[in-house]
């Protein structure tokens, strides 16, 4: 496998920040991403697939573990937007895949220059992160690897070129990073994951993303026949565009006398 160009990474441990205290958490964080060999003896699953990263390319990382996702994500697309970086890799704190899977996963968003996701089933273990998948399968080239387009995609395993991020920032509002000092200065982040409501229901950011996606005429696409495990939940969209479960499903949690 050869070294790819350099990715701006980022990913959302704010679990772990708000168990620990946010000066524990910043300490033991400082220990966790301090080498590839770190990351990969992390309890942390997003922490294990940056180490698997850095087996594909450099990468700038930005954590953020601040409470709001919506407000997290739309602050990294900021950050994202003045780095030098071609590709926004982004993986939450419970996602763990391997290195094949980054390296096409980054291959592909570069091929499309849109955003490319790979698909794992929720935390229920019977539905999955996107919505509405069509065929046919595309094989992007010169690697012949396999995507399909679906109508929504989540984000807590995906990559986003920055030719996407800047045709959708002009069609948002924009807000200052920091809600404190001087208030005159320039709105630096777009405004890109919000929650909303779509046809009477409630959607979180990263459909909200999807639809702005949609609306700029760059659908978002998922990775076919990449295993991915979402907490305990190991799994693969397969290229006949259905949802495999890999291995044996986890044992449900047992009542204890604490929850009966």
């Amino acid at each position: 496998m050869k070294p790819e160009a350099p990715v701006f990474a980022s990913t959302y441990p704010y679990a772990a920040c708000k168990g620990m205290g946010e000066l524990v958490y910043k300490r033991w964080e400082a220990e966790q991403i301090a080498s590839a060999e770190s990351l990969d003896a992390s309890p942390m699953q997003g922490f294990r697939t940056l180490g698997q990263l850095s087996r594909v390319c450099p990468f700038q990382l930005f954590s953020d573990a601040s409470t709001y996702i919506t407000r997290a994500r739309s602050v990294t697309s900021g950050h994202f937007l003045r780095s030098d970086k071609d590709v926004w890799f982004s993986v939450d704190d419970d996602i763990e895949t391997d290195a094949r899977v980054l390296r096409d996963l980054i291959l592909a968003c570069r091929a499309t220059r849109e955003a490319v996701a790979v698909p794992y089933f929720n935390r229920d273990g019977r539905s999955a992160t996107f919505t509405r998948i069509y065929g046919p399968t595309e094989w992007l080239e010169p690697d012949r690897i396999p995507v399909r387009r679906v109508a929504a995609i989540g984000m807590g395993c995906v990559a986003v070129h920055r030719d996407l991020i800047e045709r959708l920032a002009p069609i948002v509002p924009w807000f200052r990073e920091s809600n404190k000092g001087d208030q005159r200065a320039e709105p630096d982040c777009p405004a890109l994951f919000r929650e909303d409501v779509q046809d009477g229901l409630w959607i979180g950011e990263d459909y909200y993303f999807s639809a702005l996606c949609e609306r700029a005429g760059a659908p978002v696409r998922v990775l076919l026949d990449a295993v991915i495990t979402h907490q305990q939940w190991k799994s693969k969209l397969g290229l006949d565009g259905i949802m495999y479960l890999m291995g044996t499903a986890p044992e449900p949690p047992q009542p204890t006398d604490s929850c009966v």
